[in-house]
């Protein structure tokens, strides 16, 4: 008997941290991955002129959640500080110093003139609150609420311009690591990905990058 509901009491343990793991990971590849998806970032251009302004470049990068917690909220929140992190990290890498959104449209700096050019702007803004438990109100900002990962388009400068707003990518991760924010992994670069990214998020947006 007592064996028996040691055995109860495994299965039980087994079936709830499962069901954990598929809220928080909705589709059948998460849920047998257990969240581990690698963001990567890819090329979407050359350089080019952008909007009549500096010359700049475009990318998609991503980010994703920091690990598997009860709290959907707690989960969209280190996802979404990561694409931030991991835009300003890139923007970094690859030689230039400034960057803005261009998708999502919601926090478009480039589009839509959004306001949002700082980390604590962009945290306040499209990030949900940790103890949400579910993944109902996590949308923000037009990111998903509920994937493990998510990402932007940004176009990255030398130069800032002078016609639409841009994030200081160096101030975006001086804030990050100053609050603690700041994590240590980051992307994996893949550039055969772009064509297919695109048509993928962001069809309406093909022309625009490569023309």
């Amino acid at each position: 008997m007592l064996k028996s509901n040691r055995i109860k009491a495994v299965l039980k343990m087994n079936l709830s941290s499962s069901i954990k793991t598929l809220m928080l990971c909705p589709g059948l590849a998460f849920f047998l991955s257990g969240c581990a998806v690698k963001p990567y970032m890819t090329e979407m251009s050359i350089e080019k002129q952008i909007r009549n302004d500096v010359v700049g470049k475009y990318y998609y990068v991503e980010g994703r959640v920091s690990w598997a917690s009860p709290s959907a909220g707690y989960n969209i929140k280190t996802r979404n500080i990561h694409i931030i992190q991991n835009a300003a990290d890139l923007t970094l890498n690859e030689g230039y110093s400034y960057f803005s959104i261009a998708r999502p449209f919601d926090i478009s700096t480039l589009e839509k003139n959004s306001m949002v050019t700082t980390a604590q702007e962009f945290i306040d803004k499209c990030t949900p609150p940790e103890g949400q438990i579910f993944n109902v109100g996590n949308m923000r900002c037009g990111f998903n609420g509920t994937s493990a990962t998510a990402g932007v388009i940004i176009a990255v400068f030398k130069e800032r311009p002078l016609s639409f707003l841009s994030y200081d990518a160096k101030d975006v991760k001086e804030y990050l690591k100053a609050n603690e924010m700041y994590r240590d992994d980051s992307y994996e670069k893949d550039i055969t990905r772009s064509e297919r990214v695109m048509q993928k998020y962001f069809p309406d947006y093909m022309s625009f990058v490569t023309e």
